[in-house]
C-alpha cells in the first residue's frame, strides 16, 4: 500500500465522500481551500475518516479544518508515513 496520498487520490476521495468533483490542478493550487471547492467540513471529515480507515492512522481533524488543501495533504502524508 502506498504511504503517500496523491492529489489524484484525494480528488477521488473528495468525489466519493463529499460528492464534489475537483481537479488535480485545483487541489494543487497552494492557496486552495476546501470551501473554495464547495467541500464543507462534513465532506472533509468524510475524507479524513476514509483515510484513517485505509491507512490505520488517527488524524486530528481539529488541526486540519480551515487549512489550505496543500497543507492538509502534507499533514496527512506525514501522519501516514509516521504510522501515527
Amino acid at each position: 500500500m502506498a504511504t503517500e496520498i496523491t492529489y489524484e487520490e484525494l480528488a477521488t476521495l473528495i468525489k466519493t465522500r463529499a460528492g464534489v468533483a475537483v481537479t488535480v490542478d485545483e487541489l494543487a493550487d497552494p492557496g486552495c481551500m476546501f470551501l473554495d471547492l464547495g467541500v464543507d467540513s462534513l465532506g472533509v471529515l468524510g475524507v479524513l475518516a476514509d483515510l484513517e480507515n485505509r491507512y490505520g492512522v488517527s488524524i486530528d481533524s481539529s488541526d486540519l479544518l480551515g487549512r489550505p488543501v496543500a497543507e492538509f495533504l502534507q499533514t496527512v502524508n506525514s501522519t501516514v508515513k509516521a504510522g501515527a
